[in-house]
């Protein structure tokens, strides 16, 4: 019998996979694990990226008694109207959130739905923007525009001709990287670009909607070499926030942060209050139009959840 502390790497329902001394191990529960389940408050007791101490028998399987305290978490509220949070995955460096130019086109708003998820712990933010071959100059342009006051470190690269990706590649070398974003945005081929030995399965543009068709179908760390670790993810197409009140969502915006405590009322919500700081800037040009409307649709996102709450 061995033991000791594996990476959890892949899981499915109750049973894990577990990176252990260079081995993957299939794992399950200990029972105790099991029961504790439905008092937690995540939907599942095991994430990818989690620490967990194993035991491994003679016949190579393994059984998890124990998940150690986690530094962070990512994650998004389960389907229906449970509070409960899914675990994507834990214990992450850095969350890569892949858009392209064009087909599928891109969307900042989505951007800043999962940034605003990330900042609430504390996980940076890379945005990683794909077909670089297709975009025009003011293209590129409009996205550094529209984070010009916002921390968010931003990648162009074209997986097609290979633009930006090694220097992509050696900005997230030795760290462990969670890739989220849209089916056909290029996240596949872009690791297919980085990591050829991975050859991942590509997936086709659908003519009618535009979208791409999903290669992953679970959460799973696929490469973990050197000090390198990516989880890669099925496409996301929504992304529901959870355990942020309404009043707060202008923290989670980096450039309105520290404008926030010049409000005249406070807390402010930036939406209805008069002598706000925040939009006067906006009306000084400070602050990017488009980024400020993608703001008020998470704060009223937020303001119909809570509703809904209390029902």
């Amino acid at each position: 019998m061995e033991s000791g502390i594996g990476t959890v790497v892949k899981v499915f329902g109750m049973y894990s996979t577990v990176l252990f001394e260079g081995r993957r191990i299939n794992c399950v529960l200990r029972g105790r694990m099991r029961r504790e389940k439905g008092a937690r408050k995540f939907s599942d007791p095991v994430a990818v990226g989690d620490l967990a101490k194993v035991e491994v028998d003679r016949e190579g399987t393994g059984v998890i008694s124990e998940i150690m305290p986690r530094k962070n978490v990512f994650s998004r509220k389960e389907k229906g109207r449970a509070r409960k949070e899914d675990v994507i995955a834990s214990n992450l460096d850095r969350i890569v959130i892949i858009q392209s130019f064009d087909n599928p086109r891109l969307n900042l708003r989505f951007v800043d739905r999962l940034s605003v998820r990330a900042r609430r712990d504390g996980i940076p933010v890379l945005l990683c923007v794909n077909k670089r071959d297709l975009a025009r100059k003011d293209d590129v342009n409009a996205v550094m525009e529209y984070y010009d006051n916002a921390p968010i470190d931003i990648a162009f690269v074209s997986a097609k001709t290979g633009r930006g990706v090694d220097d992509f590649g050696q900005f997230i070398a030795g760290s462990t990287s969670l890739f989220v974003g849209y089916s056909g945005v290029g996240k596949t081929s872009i690791l297919n670009r980085l990591y050829p030995d991975l050859d991942l399965r590509v997936s086709e543009i659908s003519e009618s909607t535009g979208k791409g068709r999903h290669t992953t179908t679970n959460v799973e760390m696929i490469y973990s070499v050197d000090g390198t670790r990516i989880v890669d993810t099925p496409g996301l197409r929504e992304f529901g926030l959870v355990d942020i009140e309404p009043e707060s969502a202008g923290d989670y915006f980096y450039e309105f942060g520290e404008l926030g405590r010049e409000c005249a009322f406070r807390p402010c919500s930036h939406d209805h209050e008069p002598d706000c700081r925040v939009k006067s800037m906006l009306e000084a040009g400070r602050i990017h139009e488009e980024r400020y409307v993608s703001y008020l649709n998470i704060l009223h996102s937020l303001r119909h959840a809570r509703e809904r709450r209390y029902q």
